[in-house]
């Protein structure tokens, strides 16, 4: 597939991600319906909050149309193994959660496994609704990102975010030296 035939924001995830995968377009459909029943466009800065409850190529596709990164502290991780993804507006104070419909990952080839180019298709061309349950849960928004002090680890001398250390016999340590 030619990805300049594709949407421009779909060529950009694309470019971001490496290649253009199932998993990316789970991602990329799921935050498109987020953002849409949101009104809410790309984050700046912190405008935004996205839970993922997966590690998996969709969430760079989330973090590409969300502007929700785990560097502006806006980005959250839940380790379900789900293709859910919720995403939260401070302006508005309303979430939608996109959960990616179970039954659509089944075997479809010959050799028993889920045919690659179809399920694409599928997920480029099929509404949204037959893709995803799409809710709008209660939302407890996490506090704001901060920024802490860095500190130096007694042991490695790395440099180690306050929050993040651990004193010993009046010695700062690092969680990994801390061990």
């Amino acid at each position: 597939m030619d990805i300049n035939q594709l949407p421009p924001d779909l060529q950009e995830t694309v470019r971001f991600h490496g290649h253009l995968c199932p998993g990316l377009l789970i991602g990329y459909r799921a935050a498109q319906a987020a953002l849409e029943k949101l009104g809410a466009t790309r984050s700046e800065d912190e405008e935004l909050v996205a839970v993922v409850e997966n590690q998996s190529c969709s969430v760079d596709a989330v973090q590409v149309l969300s502007g929700c990164t785990f560097g502006k502290g806006n980005l959250f991780f839940l380790d379900y193994g789900k293709q859910v993804f919720t995403i939260g507006s401070r302006k508005s104070g309303k979430a939608v959660r996109v959960a990616l419909r179970g039954d659509l990952i089944k075997p479809t080839g010959p050799d028993g496994r889920t045919d690659r180019g179809k399920f694409i298709a599928q997920l480029l061309n099929d509404p949204l609704e037959a893709l995803y349950r799409v809710s709008e849960p209660q939302f407890e928004f996490p506090a704001e990102a901060q920024i802490f002090p860095t500190l130096v680890c007694s042991r490695c001398g790395e440099g180690v975010m306050e929050t993040r250390t651990v004193t010993r016999d009046g010695r700062l340590y690092c969680l990994p030296c801390s061990r």
